[in-house]
C-alpha cells in the first residue's frame, strides 16, 4: 500500500503539471485535447498490439467512457485558457465532493459515508472562499467545476472497467474515444480552430501525451484495482496544490491572486491532511 500511495502522488504531480503544459501550448483547448488523446491512443495501440483485442461490448464501453474523459479535458484546458492555472486547479478541487455524492449512487456496493461528504463539503467551502475572492475569474472557475464533475463520473465508471482488461488496453480505448469526442466537438463548435503546432508545441505536446497521459492515466486506472475512487480522488485534491506551486514558479500566477485565494487553498490542504486521520478514527469507533 505505501508503494501504491507513492505511485498515486507521482500520478497527481504529473496531472498538476498538465495544467502548466496547457498554458504553455499555443493551441485552443479542444485542439490540444485532440492531439493529446490521439497521440496517446496511437502510442498505446503500437505498444499493446494484438492485446487490444477485447470483447466488442468492452470496446464500446471503454470508448464511450473516453467521451466523458474528452469533455473533462476540453473543459479543463478551457478553464486554463479563460482564467489561469491556479483558478482552474482550485475548481478541480471540488472533485472529492462530487465523488462523495456520485459514487454511492452509481456503485451499489459503495455505502454512503457521511464523513466523505463532510470533508467534500469542507473542500467546497475552501473553493467558495476562492471564488468569492477571485470573482473576476468566475467563468473559468465554473468551467473547472464542470470539468471536475465529468472527472468524478468517469472515475466511478472506470472502477467497473478495471477487472475487464489491462490498464493499458483500457486507457488505449478511452483515449481513442476521447479523441473521437474532441474531433466531433471541434467540427461542430469550433471549426475555425487551428491545428497547426507552434515551434515549442513540438516539445510540450509529446510530453503531455506520453508522461501526463500514457503513463499517468494508465497508472491511475491500474490503482483503481486496489484503491477506492473516493480515496484516489480525495488525494487528487493535491493536484491543485502541485499545479498552483508550479504555476507560481513558472508563470508567477501569485501576482494575480489575493489573500482569499490562499485562505481557500489552506482550507483545502488542511482537509486533505486531516481526512485520513479522522476517517480512520471514524471507522474504528
Amino acid at each position: 500500500m505505501p508503494r501504491d500511495h507513492l505511485k498515486l502522488q507521482i500520478v497527481i504531480l504529473l496531472w498538476g503539471f498538465t495544467a502548466v503544459l496547457g498554458e504553455l501550448i499555443s493551441l485552443s483547448a479542444a485542439s490540444l485535447v485532440l492531439y493529446r488523446t490521439g497521440l496517446a491512443a496511437l502510442i498505446l495501440l503500437i505498444w499493446q498490439g494484438r492485446r487490444v483485442n477485447v470483447p466488442r461490448r468492452d470496446k464500446i464501453d471503454f470508448t464511450l467512457t473516453g467521451f466523458l474523459i474528452g469533455f473533462h479535458w476540453i473543459t479543463f484546458f478551457e478553464a486554463v485558457k479563460v482564467a489561469n492555472v491556479s483558478i482552474c486547479m482550485a475548481g478541480m478541487a471540488t472533485l472529492s465532493l462530487w465523488t462523495a455524492i456520485l459514487e454511492p449512487l452509481i456503485v451499489k456496493e459503495r455505502k454512503f459515508r457521511p464523513i466523505d461528504l463532510a470533508f467534500g463539503l469542507v473542500v467546497a467551502i475552501g473553493v467558495a472562499v476562492i471564488f468569492q475572492s477571485e470573482f473576476q475569474f468566475g467563468k473559468g472557475f465554473l468551467i473547472a467545476i464542470v470539468s471536475a464533475i465529468f472527472a468524478a463520473i468517469f472515475s466511478v465508471i472506470n472502477s467497473f472497467h478495471v477487472s475487464k482488461a489491462s490498464h493499458h488496453v483500457i486507457t488505449c480505448y478511452e483515449m481513442f474515444g476521447a479523441a473521437l469526442c474532441t474531433a466531433a466537438y471541434l467540427f461542430i463548435f469550433t471549426p475555425e480552430a487551428t491545428l497547426i503546432w507552434a515551434p515549442w508545441d513540438w516539445l510540450w505536446l509529446p510530453i503531455l501525451a506520453t508522461l501526463c497521459t500514457v503513463v499517468a492515466f494508465s497508472q491511475y486506472v491500474e490503482l483503481l484495482k486496489r484503491m477506492s475512487v473516493f480515496t484516489i480522488n480525495f488525494a487528487n485534491n493535491l493536484e491543485p496544490i502541485y499545479g498552483i506551486v508550479l504555476a507560481a514558479l513558472i508563470f508567477q500566477d501569485y501576482r494575480d491572486l489575493n489573500q482569499g485565494f490562499y485562505l481557500g487553498a489552506g482550507i483545502i490542504i488542511a482537509s486533505i491532511c486531516a481526512y485520513p486521520l479522522v476517517r480512520r478514527k471514524f471507522i474504528l469507533s
